[in-house]
């Protein structure tokens, strides 16, 4: 497979996670061999408009190859007005994603916004190696309960022994549930140190890491998926630069003792 050029893929499937959200299904119509880990992601291309980076949101596990766009410019509003039977190209899969060996133990997994898009990867594929995991928790908030990701899958994980806390910034009238930030979950987890998945804004990151530390979490065991403006993908144009690091080859994951001084 050549990282440069991309391959086609046909979307199967589209569903609507919110009202600026979709999560779209896609077929390789080429015989390639794309496998991947949760963390990684894509080079998608709208021919004739561009390609942009799209973390993978399905699992390894699983058969289908799912991307989560949210419309926030003129590529991925040309990825959402696709329809089923449409081509996209796709390069990649690009980056390093979560070490999993060494996640095998305890886990908390803690997202906001759409950087939990990044985490169901990682959510579903230990849901579906469950056994080689101890005890895990999740932890996400959004803005409003229109902004939330996935609720159907919520039972499914918790049926599989996830714990799981959800909250939003401002609730309605038939919200029930918290209401606050990310870290106002933590203390509802009575789960040890051990390994920690973070997505989300710059600040969410900092705190709940913080939060961890405080708990006997190091901070080589807290990963974080960083966001970065990448138009590459492969280390060449130097816009994702984190520091020393390409945050497109040598993340997007990173330990957080590597990157905690440039959040």
């Amino acid at each position: 497979m050549n990282d440069y050029i991309p391959w086609q893929a046909e979307i199967v499937d589209i569903d609507i996670e919110s009202p600026n959200t979709y999560l779209i299904s896609l077929k390789p119509l080429e015989d390639v061999d794309f496998s991947y880990k949760p963390g990684q992601f894509v080079m998608v291309s709208v021919f004739g408009l561009g390609e942009c980076p799209i973390s993978i949101t399905s699992s390894p596990t699983r058969e289908a190859l799912q991307l989560c766009v949210r419309r926030a410019g003129r590529i991925t509003s040309g990825i959402m007005d696709s329809r089923v039977g449409d081509v996209l190209g796709i390069r990649g899969p690009c980056g390093n994603g979560f070490p999993l060996e060494r996640m095998k133990r305890d886990i908390l997994i803690a997202g906001g916004g759409s950087g939990f898009a990044t985490l169901r990867s990682l959510i579903n594929y230990i849901v579906d190696r469950r056994s080689d995991f101890g005890e895990v928790a999740v932890a996400y908030g959004a803005r409003t309960t229109r902004d939330l990701y996935f609720m159907q899958e919520y039972k499914s994980w918790q049926q599989s022994g996830v714990e799981v806390g959800i909250t939003v910034d401002i609730g309605d009238e038939s919200w029930k549930g918290n209401v606050g930030l990310v870290t106002s979950l933590m203390d509802k987890f009575r789960l040890p140190p051990g390994s920690a998945a973070i997505c989300g804004p710059p600040v969410m990151i900092n705190a709940v890491a913080s939060k961890l530390m405080e708990r006997g979490f190091d901070h080589s065991e807290i990963y974080v998926s960083m966001e970065r403006h990448m138009k590459c993908g492969v280390g060449k144009c130097e816009h994702c630069n984190i520091g020393p690091y390409h945050t497109c080859q040598d993340g997007p994951v990173f330990s957080y003792d590597k990157v905690k001084s440039v959040l």
